[in-house]
């Protein structure tokens, strides 16, 4: 199958940054615009040498592609994955939003990887990875997961903002603008809406694949305020206070076992630039029977000293959660200040 290869990575200068080493596909001569890419939420096409797939490399492929979305109470794959081999490949398969193609290559220098994007369909991620052998191919999954997995979450992210930009919640765009000066497009079923001090609760309000926004502001003080441990107190005092239970004794709270809670965090680079930091985990309320996933994200606003904490979180008991939680994820990323 031939590409265009607008970038490469390989073992030896990974530590490049990605922004630098990725490029749009495009140029040249004026083509005819692409048509729209094609998949399912978080659906994923592998394409992969069969000599590879009969090699411990099917192990790996597999671990890194459809292992376990971070911050769910049970296991939810990363992605749909759809496997085909290299002659299987045709034209229905070509316009599908996340492609990844893995091939077999001894006279590759170790382990190469190429990002395209917008090859055949617009959003479009390909990813080209050519490998000496299985254990190179092995030791490069592993060590760079996160690095593959990010490329195609930020596809999906984009792709999931963009339609919301079409279909969203005016009134909860609305109360952000009043509040906080900022616009923000959630999905449209989130319409119900609680005010607090600094603080705004918009929910879908469904007994299963409820959907809900949280947004408040605090006193930008110091960096100490992301640390784990500090930012898990921030957020179950405002919670506490805004979204309480049918009882005293109730109100939102996050997971923890043996005293620690169950989160994870890090640093993330969105799309326009701009640095945010993310956490995710379990929510519950505390003495109830309710609970389910979450995702923080954390803006810095320097100009105005605070930080803005946007949240979503789910209940949905039974049910698969990982298309929801993305679904709030990319509303999250979509929080940006009004223009003048």
């Amino acid at each position: 199958m031939n590409m265009k290869k607008k970038s490469f990575w390989r073992q030896g200068i990974l530590a490049l940054c990605l922004a630098c080493m990725c490029f749009a596909c495009g140029g040249g001569e004026k083509k005819a615009p692409l048509g729209p890419s094609k998949g399912l939420p978080g659906e994923l096409l592998l394409i992969v040498d069969a000599s590879l797939w009969k090699t411990s490399a099917r192990d790996s492929l597999e671990d890194v592609l459809k292992g376990s979305v971070p911050g769910l109470s049970q296991h939810e794959p990363m992605f749909r994955m759809i496997r085909i081999f290299p002659e299987n490949y045709s034209g229905q398969y070509s316009t599908m939003r996340n492609i990844i193609e893995v091939r077999e290559d001894p006279q590759a220098d170790g382990v190469e990887m190429g990002v395209a994007y917008n090859v055949k369909a617009v959003p479009q991620t390909y990813v080209n990875i050519k490998a000496r052998d299985a254990a190179s191919l092995n030791h490069f999954l592993m060590t760079h997961r996160e690095q593959i997995t990010d490329l195609f979450l930020a596809s999906e992210m984009q792709w999931e903002a963009a339609r919301l930009k079409k279909k969203y919640s005016k009134i909860v765009d609305d109360a952000s603008r009043e509040l906080f000066g900022y616009t923000v497009k959630v999905p449209a079923d989130i319409a119900k809406v609680k005010k607090g001090e600094q603080f705004i609760w918009a929910s879908s309000d469904r007994q299963t694949q409820d959907m809900n926004y949280v947004c408040y502001s605090l006193p930008l003080a110091d960096s100490s305020m992301l640390l784990t441990k500090r930012w898990v107190e921030l957020r179950d005092s405002v919670m506490k206070r805004n979204i309480p239970g049918s009882t005293p004794e109730n109100w939102m709270t996050t997971t923890r076992e043996n005293g620690e809670p169950l989160v994870v965090q890090r640093s993330v680079q969105l799309a326009d630039g701009r640095q945010v930091y993310e956490m995710r985990g379990l929510w519950e309320m505390r003495k109830g029977a309710l609970g389910g996933p979450f995702v923080s994200l954390a803006y810095p606003d320097s100009a105005q000293g605070r930080l803005l904490v946007t949240e979503g979180f789910i209940y949905s008991p039974d049910t698969n959660k990982r298309d929801l939680v993305r679904r709030m994820e990319a509303a999250l990323r979509t929080l940006a200040p009004m223009k003048p």
